[in-house]
């Protein structure tokens, strides 16, 4: 369930999973450090424009090290093909656990939600995760005016403040939504 929310949150940020390369120059040491943090995918690396094989490399996504398990020779030029995204699976999981906070100050519902283990105690419905997503997706870009989810469009004026936008959210969540719906708020 957890990560439904967190690829929801992703939708509404627009957090979409990115390619790049880098080039690397062998000197004398088969640990390359990768620039990007949020790694997804090593999709493919290269030594002198050859393919190597998953079993020729080792990728740590803690250190963000690249390393050739292979002999290098000075000089080889080694090609890292990845794919990434802006946030951390990690990242997305502490703004639900921010939007769960702001859930239980506004009296959303009498339960009270945990995560444990990538997943939600109690269980909550797909409404409940929608607004895990959606108020998750204002503390992290609050100065968005408009969030889509499938079932749901909110809209809100420029000057409304990241608090007011995410209370406003669960009193009208409170109230109830029909199928599908449209919020403005002025």
């Amino acid at each position: 369930m957890l990560n439904q929310v967190r690829t929801k949150i992703r939708a509404l940020i627009e957090d979409f999973t990115k390619s790049d390369f880098e080039v690397f120059t062998y000197t004398n040491s088969s640990i390359f450090i990768l620039s990007e943090s949020n790694i997804v995918s090593i999709v493919e690396v290269s030594k002198n424009s050859s393919v190597l094989g998953s079993g020729d490399y080792s990728y740590d996504s803690t250190t963000n090290k690249l390393t050739i398990i292979g002999s290098l020779i000075q000089g080889d030029i080694i090609t890292v093909n990845y794919t990434y995204t802006k946030y951390s699976d990690t990242e997305l999981t502490e703004y639900v656990r921010a939007a769960i906070v702001w859930i239980s100050i506004f009296g959303y519902e009498e339960t009270d939600y945990e995560i444990e283990n990538d997943d939600f105690y109690p269980t909550p419905d797909n409404k409940t995760l929608d607004l895990f997503a959606l108020i998750s997706s204002i503390i992290i870009k609050p100065n968005y005016t408009i969030y889509r989810l499938p079932n749901l469009t909110v809209k809100y004026p420029r000057n409304k403040s990241k608090e007011e936008k995410i209370e406003k959210l669960i009193v009208r969540f409170n109230r109830g939504l029909g199928i599908s719906e449209v919020i403005e708020f002025y």
